[in-house]
């Protein structure tokens, strides 16, 4: 599919989405749920997505983390081709409940963190257990920027079995050497260096290299932000090469022309990374699927969540100025 083809896509999907998510749903929510079905090359069904949402509501009370703004983006993970949803939203809970009894607090990330442990759940504590270990160790090393938004880290980082103390000392290292190279301290820098960990927990210098190339190469042709730095990370280690890099910036360009991104430009380089990403998975075996998709779901899961923060922070500090 041509970049302009996958615009027309993005804006005929946009409307639907708009349309079943209402006025009450921030536009870059929508926009990231948008992208989720795009990027993922699958068709929009408003009937399934309604009956995921209510699935989920059904589940819920006013004040749970999966109400408001992230509703329909939580659904729309778990409504997966060929799956029974009622059973998809029960072992949902199941997983959050386990990752809440070894210590991670009942957030939107735990739920998040949740869509990405495995299906068996004669593993769930394990894994609990292993990214709360991580969890731990990062917190240690970055004990102000680490909460629960590294939750989801934590559990798709912690599957990986490694040495918890070890492994946050090599994020550390990612983190120091990635800011001495013009990367901006932050919660998403340390994002950054989590994911320069995901194929090889030791620290690689040629890494940092390659990811100052891949940040100078989207430098130069498109506008980049922090929220992109977790998805330069996923190019770097995946190896993406220079000439994925060009189409993902002429499908940015493309995207940027839509009045859709007048406002939200730093979403039109999101989705072409992720369009690029999903690509990834066409040649590959099934284990390494499996590894691409669960990459997909916590990028898009992160934006959303970003997305959503900051429409609550617009929407009191509007609360604000109109009592005042």
């Amino acid at each position: 599919m041509d970049a302009y083809a996958i615009r027309q896509d993005v804006e005929t999907t946009y409307d639907k989405v708009k349309s079943l998510a209402g006025w009450a749903v921030d536009k870059a929510v929508v926009l990231t749920i948008t992208s989720y079905y795009v990027t993922s090359e699958r068709e929009f069904d408003a009937v399934s997505l309604n009956r995921a949402m209510d699935a989920l509501k059904s589940r819920t009370g006013w004040l749970s983390p999966l109400r408001g703004n992230l509703l329909p983006m939580m659904a729309a993970f778990l409504n997966q081709p060929g799956m029974v949803i009622d059973e998809e939203v029960d072992r949902l809970f199941e997983k959050q409940q386990v990752l809440k009894g070894v210590g991670f607090r009942n957030t939107i990330h735990s739920y998040l963190a949740a869509l990405l442990m495995t299906s068996n759940q004669a593993h769930y504590e394990t894994e609990a257990w292993q990214a709360k270990k991580l969890y731990d160790a990062m917190k240690k090393q970055h004990f102000f920027l680490t909460s629960d938004d590294d939750y989801a880290y934590a559990v798709l980082l912690g599957k990986r079995g490694a040495n918890p103390i070890e492994h946050a000392k090599s994020m550390r290292t990612y983190y120091d050497a990635l800011r001495t190279e013009g990367f901006r301290s932050g919660n998403e820098l340390q994002w950054l260096s989590q994911v320069m960990t995901y194929v090889h927990n030791e620290f690689n210098p040629i890494l940092v290299s390659r990811a100052v190339e891949v940040l100078a190469h989207f430098k130069r042709d498109t506008k980049v932000r922090p929220v992109h730095y977790p998805m330069i990370g996923f190019l770097t280690v995946f190896g993406v090469a220079d000439a994925e890099l060009k189409k993902i910036v002429e499908l940015t360009h493309a995207l940027e022309e839509s009045k859709l991104f007048r406002w939200n430009r730093e979403m039109a380089l999101s989705i072409g990374i992720g369009y690029s990403m999903h690509e990834l998975t066409e040649n590959v075996e099934e284990a390494t699927v499996s590894l691409v998709t669960s990459v997909e779901l916590i990028l898009q899961a992160q934006q959303a969540v970003m997305a959503a923060t900051m429409a609550a922070m617009a929407a009191s500090s509007a609360t604000n100025s109109t009592n005042s």
